[in-house]
């Protein structure tokens, strides 16, 4: 009697995120984290007996009796290929049965289930659910998904056999439309880690941020402002509004104003669609949840922040195979300026040399 050999299990590099979500979608386990350092995952993959992923040479070139593959290219696709093929790893047959957020298998769920947890209008069109048991996100097949099957079939062959490798002088498939997002806790510097990243790369930008409005050196409310320079109220002490945070009064008439009509603006006319950022006040409004959508699923790449909160609508934009959330903190801020401008320049189809 033969025994199927046991399914490979990853670790991947803080450098490869998308990497460790796009094999996820493959239905494998990789375990990643974007503040891991060299020395724990060579611990964890040593004592997991986990095939280490890495861009770094030093991890690569290491003696440790375990399998290390180093990732040559810096584009997703090619990723994927040469990890597919070095590996002979099996693409058939699992696809989006892992939580590609926190990386635990997920179970099928009765509709009646989630109804109080995902927007009402994924209510009345969706009809077959999942949840992860580990984090509680719920997953349905959107538009995200089928275009992220899409890019896989592209990328590993139309009948998810073997991965084809681009001819000479072709361009490799593109991966579905690139999101990027910075989450914090408050007050960490996020917008302004976007302002200065949106200087340090040459693209034709749209959307909103926010900025906090002060008076006799308090904070009274939120601005939102348009890209182009219009300029509303988000929030403010001195608003009566029947949808607040806090002691804030949200003003759902000038989000819905800019905000909306800055995206939806982005989305036709911009390289790159901005919004900073999604949180509590501006989920205030279904428009709005509906244009991040319609940005998220265009063919824009977006590059926001993102509160660091559970909540339904923003679970699911931090699961969708197409978004990447990278942590900022007061310990790596600085250095978060570099690495965010460089995945922003990956995503927009350049090299750090051309942004």
């Amino acid at each position: 009697m033969t025994t199927e050999p046991a399914k490979l299990t990853f670790i991947a590099d803080a450098m490869l995120g998308r990497l460790a979500k796009s094999l996820r979608m493959l239905g494998y386990d990789v375990l990643y984290r974007a503040d891991i350092d060299d020395a724990e995952l060579k611990r964890i993959a040593l004592r997991e007996r986990r095939v280490a992923l890495t861009r770094d040479h030093e991890i690569a070139e290491s003696n440790l009796p375990i399998r290390i593959v180093l990732i040559a290219s810096d584009h997703l696709e090619e990723q994927l290929l040469q990890t597919v093929e070095e590996l002979d790893l099996e693409v058939e047959g699992e696809l989006f049965t892992r939580c590609l957020v926190c990386n635990v298998p997920v179970e099928d769920v009765a509709a009646a289930d989630v109804r109080d947890s995902v927007p009402p209008y994924v209510f009345e069109t969706q009809e077959h659910f999942s949840r992860c048991p580990d984090c509680g996100r719920i997953y349905w097949a959107a538009t995200h998904v089928e275009n992220a099957r899409e890019w896989l079939g592209r990328v590993l062959g139309k009948d998810g056999g073997a991965a084809r490798r681009p001819a000479a002088g072709e361009r490799p498939a593109p991966p579905p439309a690139g999101n990027l997002f910075v989450t914090g806790r408050p007050g960490v510097g996020k917008t302004t880690l976007i302002k200065r990243v949106l200087t340090d790369v040459d693209a034709a930008a749209g959307g909103f941020v926010t900025s906090e409005i002060r008076a006799v050196g308090t904070r009274v409310g939120f601005a939102i402002t348009d890209l182009r320079g219009e300029e509303g109220v988000l929030a403010h002490v001195s608003i009566e509004s029947p949808f607040r945070v806090g002691k804030y009064g949200v003003n759902r008439e000038d989000l819905e104003r800019i905000g909306v009509k800055a995206l939806d603006g982005a989305i036709a006319s911009s390289d790159l669609v901005v919004m900073d950022e999604i949180g509590r006040m501006e989920l205030c409004s279904e428009p709005f949840q509906e244009a991040v959508g319609r940005a998220l699923d265009s063919a824009k790449p977006v590059f926001g922040t993102i509160q660091d909160r559970d909540n339904p609508f923003l679970d699911e934009v931090r699961a969708r195979p197409d978004v990447e959330v990278v942590r900022i903190t007061e310990a790596n801020r600085d250095e978060m300026r570099e690495v965010v401008a460089g995945k922003l320049a990956a995503l927009l189809g350049r090299g750090r040399d051309d942004a």
